[in-house]
């Protein structure tokens, strides 16, 4: 009768350890060679019919994963660790990452092309918000994953999921800590809020802790320049110039307007905390050495990569699930700026 193959064994022909070989088999962190040498020799030597269930495990061993943005990611400081997270979630696997960044109609057909000679088996989008651009790779039909997401959404159709960072729950809850502890009676919002639905969630969390506090909404308060504006020290300058009156606080779209928002104000010898406050969002290293400080909301940006890699693992292996929106937990980091 043949012997039934062990973990045992399989460690004694790899030259590893029993523990090594059990935590491969289970899906536990191991190396990516290390795993792919396991698999590859259970199935060899056909340990409890592993043939059929890591059939899947090899096949992700081959697949290619790409990264579409608009932007230079690794220009910006939030989305460093983002990346950090994605490439330690694909140290589990060997799965090759490639990126392409589309700045225009060119590009987006010079990306087409590369899709069509090369196999991608799962896109991430980060700062992509062209719907147009995004309709057509729905059609497509490969997985994709998005880091945020356009805000007027519902035309666009198809299997896709989408992670953000919490902003709506958290900005509310800011805004109504400040009506409590500091007396702020009023709010302005500085940025673009149709820019992404994050930007509209912190935009619509300060609109609904007013209203919960029965305090009128006016945005007479507020700077929400089209994004395609420049929401540079000068130009902030000027806009808050041009207010009918300043806020007792002003909650901007992320940490880069409110560092700008804050040289503006200094500019226009408006001291803050003490005539007004200011929040920001995303906690960038930059907000530690801001003048002053900058209050923020903290992201985990790290979880938010390693997030994407497991969600879009899920959409390959189940394309036709339904979609997802999924929100990574948010904190407000107390500075001086409040």
């Amino acid at each position: 009768m043949k012997k039934n193959v062990t973990i045992q064994d399989i460690a004694n022909a790899l030259n590893l350890s029993r523990n090594t070989v059990s935590k491969a088999l289970n899906g536990k962190h191991v190396p990516a060679k290390t795993r792919n040498a396991v698999i590859s020799a259970a199935i060899s030597m056909g340990y409890k019919g592993y043939k059929l269930a890591a059939a899947s495990e090899v096949a992700l061993g081959q697949k290619r994963f790409l990264i579409l943005s608009s932007r230079l990611l690794m220009n910006i400081n939030y989305y460093i660790f983002v990346l950090r997270g994605i490439e330690e979630s694909l140290e589990n696997y060997d799965i090759e990452l490639v990126q392409f960044n589309v700045t225009s109609p060119a590009s987006f057909s010079k990306f087409k092309r590369y899709l069509s000679d090369n196999r991608v088996d799962g896109i991430i989008c980060i700062e992509f918000f062209e719907c147009s651009y995004i309709a057509e790779l729905l059609d497509m039909g490969l997985a994709l994953v998005f880091l945020d997401f356009p805000l007027y959404d519902s035309t666009l159709k198809g299997k896709y999921d989408m992670i953000l960072p919490e902003s709506q729950n958290v900005i509310k809850n800011f805004c109504m800590q400040m009506m409590r502890d500091e007396d702020c009676r009023t709010f302005g919002f500085v940025g673009d809020y149709l820019h992404c639905r994050s930007f509209y969630e912190r935009f619509t969390g300060m609109r609904e802790a007013l209203f919960l506090a029965g305090l009128p909404i006016d945005l007479k308060y507020s700077v929400l320049h089209d994004d395609s504006l420049s929401y540079e020290p000068e130009v902030l300058e000027e806009a808050i110039h041009n207010l009918p009156a300043l806020p007792d606080c002003f909650i901007a779209a992320n940490d880069t307007i409110a560092i700008n928002l804050l040289k503006a104000l200094k500019s226009l010898k408006i001291a803050v905390p003490a005539d007004i406050k200011v929040n920001g969002f995303d906690n960038i290293a930059e907000s530690k050495q801001a003048t002053p400080p900058l209050t923020s909301v903290n992201v985990n940006k790290t979880a938010l990569g390693k997030r994407i890699i497991n969600v879009l693992l899920e959409r390959v292996n189940n394309p036709l699930q339904a979609n997802q929106i999924i929100y990574i937990a948010s904190n407000v980091v107390i500075r001086s700026s409040t």
